[in-house]
């Protein structure tokens, strides 16, 4: 499954006293098959307590039986930044990340890529478009997001109708967050991809998420961000994406909505303002064949959809409760009605009608 160089370089990166500096110098000394060439280069670098414990982890065959087989039980699949198969749009960034872990179809790393990010808070017309727009993106790319509750969310679940969605996650796959979207994370695993660079056992921390945002726009051709406050994680990504030459985009929102401040600054500072899928399309050349959708109700989608308009975020468990109905039979409605692009998830298993 991987060569001798890559299996090295996955257990040299498992071990935690290697600092990330040398660890990215051992990418060279990895190109050598030679494990005493790797060696020389720890003595030279580590101190002597921690050469030691890296010598006994290398040498160690249970140690690297027990790293590999966890991954593969797990569905992981590392890529090196020196295999065939990681992305070379993402070798070519500032500081890429050393190792992937993926959980997925890993080819999809090879394809074009957009990035659609935005902020948790976002208003339910800003995450209905931004689900349109990410399908139909998916016509000529790989929708890239995190997996935050909103616009994250949103992003993916347009996407995931094609299975052309990449999430990158700021922890490892044992410690998805938030915890609500854990179910999604499963989802994307089974049709689209979740990488990370952090092994499976490692928890987010804040430093995590500014750090993860650079994977997402390396991975990209350009970046729309959906919805964004002045201090959104969402305009760090628009600015890693500028760095790296990247197109930015983003919706444009009233003065008086928080949740597109930064957006509208975006805009202002050369972002292209996009309104619907052309905008983003033209930018790159593309054409597009616009599709209505279906608006035809069935009863139940009709009494569903009635009960959500009554407020800006309904639970759905009311739904059921309201309708006389169990939640798994709301479930598939509610989808229905979401790719209609008449009802919106907006978090916490809140919905609401557009």
């Amino acid at each position: 499954m991987y060569t001798k160089d890559e299996e090295n370089f996955i257990i040299l990166s498992s071990v935690e006293e290697i600092s990330d500096a040398v660890k990215r110098a051992l990418v060279f000394k990895c190109a050598d098959t030679e494990r005493q060439d790797i060696e020389k280069f720890l003595i030279k670098t580590l101190s002597y307590g921690v050469y030691n414990t890296v010598k006994e982890k290398l040498s160690d065959g249970a140690y690297r039986s027990r790293i590999l087989s966890g991954l593969e039980k797990r569905g992981i699949t590392c890529v090196a930044c020196f295999s065939e198969s990681y992305p070379d749009i993402l070798r070519h960034i500032d500081r890429p990340p050393l190792l992937l872990y993926c959980k997925g179809n890993v080819s999809l790393l090879k394809t074009n890529c957009f990035a659609v990010v935005g902020s948790r808070k976002s208003t339910a017309n800003a995450l209905a478009l931004c689900r349109k727009i990410s399908s139909e993106l998916t016509a000529a790319f790989t929708v890239v997001s995190g997996i935050a509750d909103g616009a994250d969310t949103a992003a993916l679940s347009g996407a995931l109708l094609s299975g052309k969605a990449i999430s990158v996650t700021a922890s490892g796959f044992d410690n998805i967050y938030p915890s609500v979207n854990v179910s999604l994370a499963r989802e994307i695993s089974e049709k689209g991809l979740l990488v990370s660079e952090y092994p499976p056992h490692m928890r987010a921390s804040k430093y995590n998420f500014p750090v993860r945002n650079r994977i997402i726009a390396g991975l990209s051709k350009g970046v729309l961000v959906a919805s964004a406050g002045e201090k959104s994680g969402a305009l760090i990504t628009a600015e890693c994406a500028s760095e790296y030459g990247r197109d930015v985009f983003a919706f444009p929102y009233s003065p008086h909505i928080a949740s597109g401040a930064g957006c509208n600054s975006l805009i202002k500072n050369g972002a292209y303002l996009t309104e619907n899928i052309l905008d983003i399309f033209s930018a790159f050349g593309l054409d597009l064949k616009r599709r209505g959708n279906c608006t035809e109700l069935s009863a139940l989608e009709k009494a569903v959809l009635g009960e959500i308009s009554k407020t800006d975020g309904v639970l759905l468990s009311a739904v059921a409760d309201s309708l006389g109905k169990q939640t798994y039979e709301i479930i598939p409605v509610l989808t229905a009605l979401e790719i209609k692009g008449l009802a919106v998830r907006l978090g916490g298993n809140r919905y609401g009608a557009v």
